[in-house]
């Protein structure tokens, strides 16, 4: 408590003195954290016996980061959601942060001392602690943070509710709908929707990883999609990418069930979860021939050919569909195009030194070396049980402490053979499709995320072994920490930096892409409330790049954003949707606000051939947390026509 007391005390006066929020923040939580520390360190230095005073400072120190920037999520959500409320948002704030360091001292003292935990608790306690702080990390600063432009591209599709659009079909827009419905329109409205789909995500693979593995290797397969970086964005940002990783490990854990367990009723769960997902996104289709190629090599799982179940399972997969393929017959099929051949037309380019890259940023190196490892060893030797009888009950017994694994078998659910088999389609079949696609064009970061849910519950099972051989698993365990330690604490200093900055650290101009996106909202409504004065009509505001500026002006211009922000496609360049949005022939004669990125795109002879004048360009500073990020530019252009079509 004293902790606390003091935390909100000087963050107030620091507050009154002049001190800007964020430097508050950190000064007032430093205090808080040395009061604490002079009592209960003292405590936990006696507690620990055999562990060098350097260490527990490190641990100790790695703690009070962590609450650190928690609390600055809390901080930052009020403040964000309610401007002015900062006085009270300190209490919450330094409660959870006391909170934090008052538990995570009290560990290392138990952890450390003569009766210390044993280490198999130990390892389960941190791993809960993380799951729990990674997920409360997340929660908050989902709107402590600004939309990217992705998220206000896709809050416009919500505006404009559809049964498929032309680059996604519609599970996106309908939730952020949804939570937009409920939290506004706001940065929580639209990425809670994420957040619960990686609960989604994170129960269908704790799961799969049970199915396949048993439950020890199922607790660590839920750590894993906290912690690993795709994972963990999927959570923080609304993206497609978010329901459509909840549909991929719904349907791979239906289609285990179904296929190592013969459970008929599972092809059912597998059919909606599939259809599911290809209203979130088409990649998941992929998983179609997967399950066609495990069908024919799985013993067991070939019986099913000559089963009604699988085929009922597609033709549901194929009526929930249905609304995307009906919104394509009526668009020329446009969107579907735009996923096929419009990605094959695009600019020959060589991306498989970006497709490995992307995974090592996806899964960290540990995480990809981790999965190569799963994937190359061979589970399921000779002895195992090819029959397609269900397995026994006992297949969730864990492994006898100390017992000794060879061969990377690792003990668990499932026929050893079978689950290899399962793992190996199901991983090797998406990553085959991008990694020839990869040979002659561009590809995209995200793209491979939700393949690597397949493998992962075979990394959890070797992280799960007791002290076993195997010198390439034995390299995996001893990066493991480290790398899981680094993330928890990378994620929280880089959202704290975005969100509430750290004093004397200045932006790059990058941030400007996904931050002071509402400032420049406000200058460009001050310009247009002037036009509107001066001449009496509202004028429509126009991003001039591909949908990143109309999307944001839109989304922070709200309520009358979306009626009001149109794209470049005026001048007859690719704006996405917003061609169907705001036809250029409705437009005619309008006065705009060009707003660019660079001068340049406000002076091509395109658009000064479109207006009957245009005034000068002007620019625009963007600031965010009182630094300025980044100029963007304007211009007025008066009595817009329309080119010839």
């Amino acid at each position: 408590m004293a902790q606390v007391i003091v935390d909100v005390l000087v963050y107030r006066i620091s507050l009154v003195s002049g001190g800007s929020a964020g430097a508050s923040h950190i000064v007032s939580f430093a205090f808080g954290l040395l009061v604490s520390s002079l009592w209960i360190s003292t405590g936990v230095r006696r507690s620990v016996h055999g562990v060098r005073p350097a260490t527990v400072a490190v641990r100790l120190a790695y703690v009070g980061l962590a609450a650190l920037f928690l609390r600055g999520g809390i901080l930052a959500l009020a403040s964000r959601h309610e401007p002015g409320t900062a006085w009270f948002a300190i209490i919450p704030a330094a409660l959870a942060a006391a909170a934090i360091t008052v538990s995570g001292q009290a560990f290392i003292a138990a952890a450390h001392s003569p009766a210390r935990l044993p280490r198999r608790t130990r390892r389960r306690l941190v791993m809960a602690a993380a799951i729990v702080y990674l997920l409360a990390l997340r929660l908050v600063y989902i709107g402590g943070t600004e939309v990217i432009p992705e998220e206000a591209y896709y809050w416009n599709y919500a505006q404009h509710l559809d049964w498929s659009y032309l680059d996604h079909p519609p599970m996106v827009a309908w939730i952020i709908g949804l939570g937009s419905a409920v939290f506004g329109a706001t940065a929580f409205g639209v990425r809670i929707g994420a957040w619960l789909c990686w609960l989604l995500t994170a129960g269908f693979a704790f799961g799969l990883a049970r199915e396949l593995f048993g439950r020890p290797a199922a607790t660590v397969m839920l750590f894993l999609v906290s912690v690993l970086p795709f994972f963990f964005g999927t959570a923080l940002v609304m993206t497609p990418d978010a329901p459509v990783t909840a549909a991929w490990a719904a349907t791979l854990y239906f289609l285990a069930r179904a296929c190592l367990r013969n459970d008929r009723a599972a092809w059912l769960g597998a059919g909606v979860s599939l259809g599911l997902g290809l209203l979130s996104k088409y990649t998941i289709a992929l998983l179609i021939p997967a399950t066609m190629l495990f069908m024919l090599w799985d013993a067991m799982a070939r019986l099913w050919w000559r089963r009604p179940q699988p085929y009922l399972a597609l033709a549901l997969a194929g009526v929930l569909f249905l609304p995307v393929i009906w919104w394509n017959s009526q668009h020329d099929w446009v969107s579907f195009l735009f996923q096929t051949a419009g990605r094959l037309q695009e600019t020959a380019h060589f991306s498989l030194h970006e497709l490995l890259g992307a995974a090592l940023v996806l899964l960290t190196p540990t995480g990809l070396w981790a999965a190569v490892v799963a994937l190359v060893a061979g589970f399921g030797k000779a002895g195992e049980r090819t029959d397609p009888s269900p397995d026994p009950p006992a297949a969730d017994r864990p492994l006898p402490e100390g017992e000794v694994i060879t061969r990377f078998r690792i003990p668990g659910a499932g026929r050893s053979a079978g689950r290899h088999r399962f793992m190996v389609s199901f991983t090797l079949v998406p990553l085959a499709v991008f990694t020839i696609f990869s040979l002659t064009h561009h590809t995209k970061l995200n793209w491979t995320g939700p393949t690597w849910l397949a493998v992962l519950p075979a990394v959890a099972a070797m992280l799960t072994c007791g002290n076993g051989s195997g010198r390439w698993r034995m390299i995996v365990r001893r990066l493991w920490t480290p790398t899981c330690v680094t993330l928890v604490l990378l994620y929280g200093a880089l959202l704290h930096y975005i969100a509430v900055g750290f004093p004397g650290v200045r932006y790059p101009a990058i941030t400007a892409d996904v931050a002071g996106w509402s400032s420049l909202q406000e200058q460009v409504s001050a310009v247009a409330d002037r036009l509107t004065t001066s001449t009496n009509r509202k004028p429509l505001i126009v991003g001039t790049d591909r949908y990143n500026i109309a999307s944001e002006l839109a989304f922070y211009g709200h309520p009358d954003g979306p009626q009001q922000v149109a794209g470049r496609h005026l001048f007859d360049q690719n704006a996405l949707m917003y061609r169907d949005w705001f036809p250029a022939r409705q437009q005619e004669g309008k006065n705009m606000i060009l707003v660019g990125r660079r001068p340049s795109q406000l002076e091509t002879e395109t658009v000064v051939s479109r207006f009957d004048s245009l005034g000068s360009v002007d620019a625009l500073p963007v600031r965010w947390n009182g630094q300025v990020l980044r100029e963007y530019y304007y211009r007025v252009g008066y009595g817009y026509r329309p080119g010839d079509h």
